[in-house]
């Protein structure tokens, strides 16, 4: 935001400046030029003399005036460059501001008065053409940038007053109306984001999931950016489906039975029920929104020009939420991740992966898996617990994609649902986090999009002795995912196991292996403060539902470390913004965190009690393999037992 006031404040004096010249040449042409200035073609310009009595006078008198204008000379070329550049001088332009300091006003004045008249007959018509289709100003942008860029300054204009409002309310300490304000400001932005278009509204998904990044209220407020966005029906979809596919032909080859009502609406495109002609299967096909890439195009350099400003900033620059990044870097890797995203191809193949990974086929039969446990044993299909659409990746298309149709209940709307229990509400927040455990440790390849929109519940006809619930989770959209190294994924592990063993040592050492901790970082500091994270309840898991599970706990005696971490501050704390500089965030992480928050609002939603860790640890066996995991199991219990009789401290 501090970049885009520094954009909009050059823009501003840009604007006065050239009032201020407009001003002066109307008045110049409207009282006479005798007093006022050399008159250049089609410009007035001011030139100032000073006098050896210190007093300043013009240059020309409106006679020689009108001799230059009459006969225009080598010379009198010469004559108006440098009066040009003597009006530019500083001692000439502050003369000139104090001479016409009224006019100049008034004139500032009228200007901003004409903005804001224009920007609100601007705005009334863009809500008028909204009304009638709620994407009309997405096309509208993309032949106009111009306008899009007045509407991104309108934007940082209606925040302005929540901004000193916020402000004012911190002064006065008055912390729930602080909530309020920043609540408010964020629907209102996100809102706008609306309006912008795909390439707004997908940016403020990402954002929304950097929590370093925005206000708590900001990203509860983009939430919305799910589930409101605006599609097309009837003849205009029909026309985006022609568009898509080709030509009207190639989809009348394809499809029959179309639905012009889509069934949901994303940022990049919407989804519409269909028939194929050739085996006369149901499918769902994904419509791309137009003009994509033009919008792409156009927006991102923009929004590459608003970071760099902002990393030159010395407060903002390289220190993102205070965690070591720039904001062109976030920028760029969004701009690679989101010109993937428009190409349906991409998503076909992520889908085509995942449903290998977990051994899902077709009609939600199980298939054979290509994840590989630690001890080298093929894991189980997860076809029982789990589904996700299959995909006709030979008639897909960068525009078109075609989906083996899977109806289900939307999962946030399963805890009003009569058919779903307690039992079976929890079986799935289970599900969601076994299904992203195997995907980060295992797999190393997971959507990063596991909102609500994403996630639905199918109602199965019998059990299974691996499901006796009678429940499946589904997943779609597999437009935006990511792959994680080889040594992210077993660091990943190893954090997981160390949080449920509250065993700081072993943290530390996941923290290098995953590569997030910086060159200089103090790892006795970092120690500290994963162990008072411990030891004050900041890091926690849910460890009687694991003890209900089976699993075994190691109790990690972290005494030197602690006396270590406090020998080397004043008074034994560390503090959290002095721990945060020693660590830098690679992007894989910055998705990973994305998909847990995502997907720990769903399972709270789900069962209140949840947590990603807990509900996750029960299946470690899985990613480990039973050999490597008894293996691990009984050096935790004979390390256990030499503690307990004094034989290790």
């Amino acid at each position: 935001m501090r970049g885009v006031a520094y954009w909009l404040l050059f823009h501003y004096y840009l604007l006065v400046a050239s009032t201020c010249t407009a001003a002066f040449a109307f008045t110049a042409t409207t009282k006479g030029v005798t007093r006022h200035g050399f008159l250049f073609p089609r410009t007035i310009i001011p030139v100032y003399d000073n006098s050896k009595d210190g007093d300043s006078s013009f240059l020309l008198d409106s006679k020689q005036m009108t001799t230059k204008r009459q006969r225009r000379t080598p010379s009198s070329h010469l004559a108006s460059s440098t009066a040009a550049i003597a009006w530019l001088r500083p001692k000439n332009a502050l003369q000139f501001f104090r001479n016409h300091k009224p006019l100049i006003k008034k004139t500032l004045l009228a200007s901003l008065a004409v903005l804001l008249v224009m920007g609100f007959l601007e705005a009334r018509r863009a809500r008028q053409r909204q009304a009638l289709d709620a994407t009309s100003e997405w096309s509208r942008y993309a032949q106009n940038p111009s306008a899009r860029g007045r509407a991104v300054m309108t934007i940082g204009l209606r925040l302005l007053p929540y901004w000193i409002r916020y402000q004012f309310a911190s002064l006065r300490k008055k912390v729930e109306r602080q909530k309020e304000i920043s609540l408010q400001s964020g629907i209102l932005f996100s809102d706008e984001l609306l309006q912008l278009g795909p390439l707004y509204i997908k940016l403020g998904q990402i954002l929304s999931c950097r929590d370093n990044l925005l206000p708590t209220a900001w990203i509860t407020a983009m939430e919305r950016l799910q589930d409101r966005v605006p599609a097309q029906s009837g003849a205009k979809a029909l026309e985006l489906a022609h568009a898509a596919a080709g030509s009207p032909e190639r989809f009348d080859t394809l499809f029959s039975d179309f639905d012009d009502v889509p069934l949901a609406a994303a940022s990049l495109g919407q989804v519409h029920r269909a028939t194929l002609r050739e085996t006369q299967a149901p499918v769902a096909i994904k419509l791309q929104r137009p003009n994509l890439r033009q919008i792409y195009d156009q927006d991102l350099a923009f929004l590459l020009k608003i970071a760099g400003m902002i990393d030159k900033i010395p407060s903002g620059g390289g220190n993102v939420g205070g965690v070591s990044q720039s904001w062109t870097d976030i920028v760029e890797d969004a701009r690679e991740i989101l010109y993937r995203e428009i190409d349906y191809r991409d998503e076909a193949d992520n889908a085509l992966r995942f449903n290998t990974d977990f051994g899902l086929g077709i009609n939600g039969t199980r298939a054979k898996t290509t994840a590989i446990s630690l001890d080298g044993e093929p894991l189980p299909s997860a076809s029982s617990w789990l589904r996700a659409p299959h995909v006709y990746r030979n008639i897909s298309s960068e525009q078109l994609l075609v989906m083996e149709y899977v109806p289900s209940l939307k999962i946030t709307k399963a805890t009003d649902d009569s058919r779903c229990s307690m039992k079976q509400r929890e079986f799935l927040a289970e599900s969601l986090a076994r299904t992203y455990l195997r995907c980060f440790c295992t797999n190393r390849f997971f959507s990063t999009d596991p909102h609500p929109g994403n996630l639905g519940v199918e109602f199965l006809e019998r059990t299974t002795n691996s499901n006796p619930n009678k429940v499946r989770l589904v997943m779609y959209d597999f437009g935006q995912a990511c792959e994680l190294q080889t040594s992210q994924a077993a660091g990943i592990l190893n954090v997981i196991e160390a949080i449920v063993d509250y065993d700081s040592d072993k943290c530390v050492d996941a923290f290098a292996q995953m590569g997030v901790l910086k060159d200089n970082a103090d790892l006795v500091k970092v120690r500290a403060k994963v162990q008072d994270n411990f030891e004050t309840g900041k890091i926690t898991v849910k460890r009687n539902k694991l003890k209900k599970r089976g699993y075994v706990f190691t109790e990690k005696s972290n005494s030197t470390s602690t006396n270590n971490s406090t020998a080397a501050t004043a008074d034994g704390k560390v503090k959290d913004t002095e721990v945060m500089g020693f660590f830098t965030l690679p992007t894989e992480y910055a998705f990973v965190a994305r998909a847990l928050t995502q997907m720990n609002g769903v399972g709270k939603t789900l069962d209140p009690d949840f947590d990603f860790i807990s509900s996750s640890a029960p299946y470690i066996v899985e990613i480990k393999g039973a050999t490597n995991y008894l293996q691990d199991e009984w050096s935790k219990w004979v390390e256990g037992f030499q503690k307990k009789i004094g034989l290790k401290s």
